[in-house]
């Protein structure tokens, strides 16, 4: 379905706020160089290059009364905005003041500082206090260069179906239901007593999902800081044992992400709860919109962690690197990330917001409930994760073989040894130390 998160918003379908992640590209029909903020006469143009749905109105109208003396021109670039910013770089020409980067790609500019001002030296440390410690070292290079201001962040909680859950005998008050599932295992059993009442019915979409949620709560990755890999270490294997248990224990609806099978059980109330950043509830919203009002969201079992956010950085060589500071420092201030929550629903990565209206108030499709409690918590209590720009690269092996666990019923042991092996063997062709 072809919905954007902002038309979703602006047809009431949240209510108060949205909650969701900087950087959908799907749905933008925007074209490059449409939403600038206007400027007085002969005010200097500022360019600032974003993706598609980019900054909302308010933001814009609120930067031209701020700084007359600019005009902030906003880029919207389709189609591969990594490649296209990396080709920029190399070419060394045609570069934005401003431009943003996303946050599965930090990881990989992080190795490419070269291209970017550190921002320490024009004022980022006045305002890192603004900011979540660690959504801001996601930025920041191990020599402690300050590469991008966090323009949003994507805290994980889990969604649920509460009138599945009452039906069920289940707890389905928010607060009731998070105390009752502090551990996985607690959570497994919870899945166990539903399937028991409402027969088809799981609490886990599939095994690569569960997964990928439990080994980010360690507070490591499969590659350390020294380059080193890390995935055959306890931390991964307990993650998959755990999302091992959760199969054999028959709990895992065993479907695939962005699915109309997917849907149609979110539809159908077989998949009545799902664990998932902020931003999770557009998926929602678009896979099941009749279901409006009867959604709530609560703390999952162990650690939040965060998926997306992404940043606004200055090209190296930019004519006034300092103007184009001033204008990020703005953009992204606690009160203008509240505005783009209203708007398309970026969760701000400025604990400040959180209290703000805008971010504050209740959300309709989730019955009422004031969710920025729950996500403002969450994103508050996020472990650092340490990012390098292999990750994906290094941990496929792993969601592929715990594919064939799930689909084909390959032996789980020989499915761990394999996607280690095959890791491993990643991991020494991009030039990791392996053990």
């Amino acid at each position: 379905m072809n919905v954007s998160r902002r038309t979703l918003i602006r047809t009431g379908a949240l209510g108060v706020g949205a909650l969701g992640l900087g950087g959908l590209t799907a749905c933008s029909t925007a074209a490059p160089g449409t939403g600038s903020s206007p400027g007085a006469s002969g005010a200097a143009q500022k360019v600032l290059w974003t993706w598609p749905e980019g900054f909302g109105d308010k933001v814009l109208q609120a930067v031209a009364e701020q700084f007359p003396q600019y005009q902030l021109r906003q880029d919207v670039i389709g189609g591969d905005f990594k490649q296209k910013l990396t080709t920029t770089f190399t070419a060394g020409s045609g570069l934005p003041d401003i431009t943003g980067v996303k946050g599965e790609d930090i990881a990989f500019f992080r190795t490419q500082d070269k291209y970017f001002v550190d921002l320490n030296t024009v004022g980022a440390g006045d305002i890192k206090d603004q900011f979540l410690d660690w959504k801001w070292e996601q930025a920041t290079t191990t020599d402690g260069k300050q590469l991008g201001i966090p323009i949003d962040i994507g805290p994980t909680a889990l969604f649920y179906r509460f009138d599945v859950f009452e039906e069920a005998g289940l707890p389905s008050d928010p607060v009731e239901l998070a105390a009752a599932i502090r551990t996985w295992e607690e959570y497994f059993a919870l899945g166990k007593e539903l399937m028991a009442k409402k027969p088809g019915a799981y609490l886990i979409r599939n095994t690569g999902g569960l997964f990928d949620t439990v080994w980010k709560q360690s507070g490591k990755g499969f590659i350390d800081e020294n380059q080193t890999f890390i995935g055959d270490q306890d931390h991964i294997k307990h993650a998959w044992d755990l999302s091992v248990e959760a199969l054999n224990e028959g709990i895992v609806s065993k479907l695939e992400s962005n699915t109309a099978d997917s849907a149609a059980a979110v539809n159908d109330g077989r998949l009545p709860a799902d664990f998932g950043a902020s931003w999770h509830l557009s998926d929602l919203m678009v896979d099941a919109p009749a279901t409006g009002g009867k959604w709530h969201v609560c703390e999952h079992p162990g650690d939040a962690t965060n998926n997306g956010g992404s940043f606004l950085t200055i090209p190296a060589g930019v004519s006034d690197a300092d103007a184009s500071f001033e204008l990020i420092a703005f953009i992204l201030n606690p009160q203008n990330q509240a505005y783009e929550f209203e708007d398309k629903g970026n969760f701000p990565s400025t604990p400040e917001s959180f209290e703000l209206p805008e971010v504050a108030g209740p959300v309709e499709f989730l019955g009422g409930q004031k969710a920025a409690e729950v996500f403002g918590h969450a994103a508050e209590t996020v472990r650092p994760l340490y990012e390098d720009a292999n990750q994906n690269t290094i941990s496929a092996p792993y969601f592929a073989e715990l594919d064939l666990v799930e689909a084909s019923g390959k032996d789980p042991a020989k499915a761990w040894d394999d996607a280690v092996t095959a890791a491993k063997r990643l991991a020494q062709q991009v030039g990791l130390t392996v053990g």
